[in-house]
């Protein structure tokens, strides 16, 4: 990258498995209001990196730096504190909670003064209002559609402070009018300077909102690439290995 520095820089992440070497010294950067996509087939490495850069997993070698600051391996609360939220493929909500309860869970007791409950619906409709998220705080989870839950868990990590949301396959349980409205969410998020990791195996997902995409392959980084300046026919050719990044290039 060139420009200002990067908000997220992973420099030679390696994490074994005994004989496995799940992430083999992979390198990424991720500046300031950029949509990076995470592109690779099953077993490429990117949950094992995606892990590790959430604290769930301590690497073998390399270093994290959120900010400019180095970020202390295993520790999702220090993630969390920097700034790093996560949005998982399969939802961490409670269903008989309701919105405003699952968003201040874990940050705040549920059965606090009216005033603190009070403080807290403000702030869960500011951050709705902002980045474009409308939602019921009263509503119960259980009657929310797929598309809302999954806006829930955004705002989750939006009310935290998260300046960097990692998405997991975000659009593989949506409707196209879900991601549709996703895409929408996410334009308003990097508008404001947030900036967003998307993982995604849907090649058309990817090259609609990436503005740069990290190719892994058998645990390595296969290549970077502009949506721009490649095709999706070239992108699976890198990541299936049928081609190297210079070959499409010459």
């Amino acid at each position: 990258m060139t420009g200002p520095a990067p908000v997220l820089r992973l420099s030679g992440i390696t994490k074994r498995f005994g004989a496995l070497v799940a992430n083999d010294a992979v390198s990424l950067e991720l500046g300031a209001g950029e949509v990076l996509a995470l592109l690779g087939e099953n077993g490429a490495g990117k949950s094992t990196l995606v892990s590790i850069l959430f604290g769930h997993y301590v690497a073998d070698a390399g270093a994290i730096e959120v900010f400019g600051q180095p970020l202390p391996p295993g520790q999702p609360k220090a993630s969390l504190a920097a700034g790093i939220g996560m949005v998982h493929q399969h939802f961490t909500l409670a269903d008989n909670l309701s919105v405003l309860d699952n968003v201040v869970l874990g940050t705040e007791p549920l059965w606090q003064p009216f005033s603190r409950r009070r403080e807290a619906r403000s702030k869960l409709g500011e951050v709705a209002a902002r980045f474009g998220l409308p939602v019921d705080p009263d509503a119960r989870v259980a009657s929310l559609s797929v598309g809302e839950r999954q806006r829930v868990e955004i705002l989750k990590a939006l009310y935290r402070g998260a300046r960097i949301l990692i998405l997991d396959e975000p659009t593989a349980v949506l409707t196209p009018q879900e991601s549709e409205a996703l895409f929408d969410t996410l334009a308003q998020m990097v508008a404001q300077g947030l900036s967003i990791i998307f993982i995604s195996h849907n090649m058309p997902h990817v090259w609609e909102v990436a503005d740069r995409i990290h190719i892994q392959r058998l645990g390595g980084c296969a290549g970077v690439i502009s949506p721009q300046s490649h095709d999706m026919g070239e992108g699976v050719a890198i990541m299936t290995g049928a081609k190297t990044l210079e070959q499409t290039q010459s």
